[in-house]
């Protein structure tokens, strides 16, 4: 292997802006998308934030009711007392909760009644946000940019790789490997970074994830040894390399154009230093044997061949020993859900209107007065409606395990009752159910003897009410099942518009303003 900057210049370039303008498209979509979703480091947030500010919105999201969340923290017995003996930890803790989770303090923003009534809730809130988003962030995100490491490192060898390529590292049997291999990866430069030779073991290791997309069975120990002798050597040149195209690096603070030049560009570049340090003669051992197993990983650039040649590329697309993941519509698979659409329609209703009468019946009984409990104006609830047949799609696979799905029913009920409490609570500043005086509540949105009611109600749904409903349904004639659907759905949508422009139901025991 001869290292030569200006041939790595040369073919990154080439596989960037060297294939037609739909290639590149495809290159900068993929990038793009990758950055969206936080996997790689390409966010261009100024540009985000501009948008903000042309549409108006960056005033009213800002974070103001950090100091609020911060304030009811600290006035905490447990956490007043650790502010005592350990103040500057408090700090970095509390700050890293509301930085971590800006995106939910920036929503709750929006309603600074609902922050001032509910700042426990608010709070803990903010703490789970902070706690989720690292999980994603560590767990997740790192894991799902070997997909986008794999897709440029493609573009090399062809004009047109297809998107569904993002996804070849992430087969089932390869999967739990890929995550283990890049939370070790992470979790090392995070500890070397604590000391001097940081910077070093970032080049030294920085070849992991290239590894990781070229072959996701390989170890972490296998990973970190061959990084640490591909580079052995070059870890200068690698980086006097990225800092030649130092220029192109700062178009990436510019909006747009760093996307579209700046960001495939250098993930191009670092894609070829990579093909460079895997074509070291030197490396050929049986690690290498095990671990290099793409032959295309060694051809040359699709860029830079002839017209021919490229021409017998695009007629027969390059084969790797990665297959690609399979995204079609697996067929006979058991547990697939029995019901058709029509059949989901008439079960959202149906529960809808049990919800309904319940609610109305339970009120009747209690105040000895007629009100229409549900937040429309038609006999229906749609909590019950979506709980009810998410229930079934979600859980008619566990048949045959009645105790996981009476579990998966309660958790399934726990999420859905307590989001859309907190929804209504948060648009309108009410409250349209409260178990206060429940035992075992949490914030009297959700308690242990209702949602062990709606675990019982999933076991009836799954086991009882969807089949009988299925065959009804099935009786009746084509036509007017189909038109008995429609309408259905025409009156629900009416109702909702219209609740939309004129306000939601309320009344005598419905929303009680908060």
């Amino acid at each position: 292997m001869t290292w030569d900057l200006e041939t790595i210049r040369k073919n990154a370039w080439a596989t960037t802006f060297g294939r037609g303008w739909r290639a590149w498209l495809k290159l900068v979509t993929v990038c793009f998308a990758f950055a969206f979703i936080g996997a790689t480091n390409a966010t261009q947030a100024n540009f985000v934030d501009i948008l903000d500010r042309l549409l108006g919105s960056s005033d009213v999201l800002q974070p103001h009711n950090a100091p609020i969340i911060e304030s009811y923290l600290t006035g905490l017995p447990s956490v007043h007392e650790l502010i005592e003996n350990h103040p500057d930890l408090v700090d970095v803790i509390i700050n890293g909760v509301t930085e971590r989770a800006s995106w939910i303090v920036s929503i709750l923003a929006l309603n600074p009644r609902y922050l001032a009534d509910n700042p426990e809730e608010a709070a803990t809130m903010a703490f789970v946000a902070a706690i989720i988003g690292f999980f994603i962030r560590f767990f997740v995100l790192n894991v799902i940019a070997i997909g986008q490491y794999r897709y440029v490192m493609e573009t090399r060898f062809s004009r047109n790789v297809p998107w569904q390529r993002t996804l070849a590292p992430f087969h089932l049997k390869t999967l739990p490997n890929v995550l283990w291999v890049m939370v070790c990866y992470h979790i090392s430069l995070l500890l070397w970074t604590l000391t001097i030779v940081g910077a070093y073991k970032v080049y030294q290791y920085g070849q992991v994830p290239y590894l990781l997309a070229e072959n996701p069975q390989i170890t972490w120990r296998e990973a970190r040894r061959l990084s640490t002798r591909m580079t052995d050597g070059y870890k200068r040149k690698i980086l006097a390399a990225q800092l030649s195209y130092l220029p192109v690096l700062l178009l990436r603070l510019v909006p747009v154009v760093g996307m579209l030049v700046a960001v495939p560009l250098f993930e191009e570049l670092n894609a070829e230093i990579y093909f460079t340090l895997r074509a070291n003669p030197a490396l050929d051992d049986g690690l290498t044997a095990r671990v290099f197993v793409e032959p295309t990983f060694g051809l040359p650039a699709y860029a830079t061949l002839p017209a021919d040649e490229q021409q017998a590329i695009d007629v027969q697309t390059p084969t790797y020993v990665l297959e690609g993941l399979d995204v079609s519509k697996p067929q006979d698979v058991k547990g697939m859900l029995p019901y058709n659409v029509i059949d989901l329609v008439y079960m959202f209703f149906i529960f809808c209107f049990i919800g309904w009468v319940w609610e109305v019946g339970l009120h009747f009984f209690q105040c000895r007065e007629f009100a229409n409990r549900g937040t429309l104006y038609g006999p229906w609830i749609p909590i019950y409606g979506f709980g009810g047949a998410g229930m079934v799609i979600a859980l008619d696979r566990y048949r045959e395990q009645p105790a996981k799905l009476f579990a998966l029913a309660v958790v399934l009920a726990a999420v859905l009752e307590y989001a859309t409490s907190f929804v209504l609570d948060f648009m309108f500043n009410a409250s349209y159910w409260s178990y206060n005086d429940m035992m075992f509540n949490v914030n009297g949105r959700i308690c242990l003897a209702g949602l062990l009611a709606f675990g019982l109600g999933g076991i009836v749904g799954v086991y009882l009410a969807a089949p009988a409903i299925s065959r009804a349904v099935n009786k009746m004639p084509v036509r007017t099942r189909h038109l008995g659907a429609t309408v259905l759905l025409a009156a629900f949508c009416s109702d909702f518009v219209y609740c939309l422009f004129n306000g939601f139901n309320s009344g005598a025991g419905v929303g009680e303003e908060l």
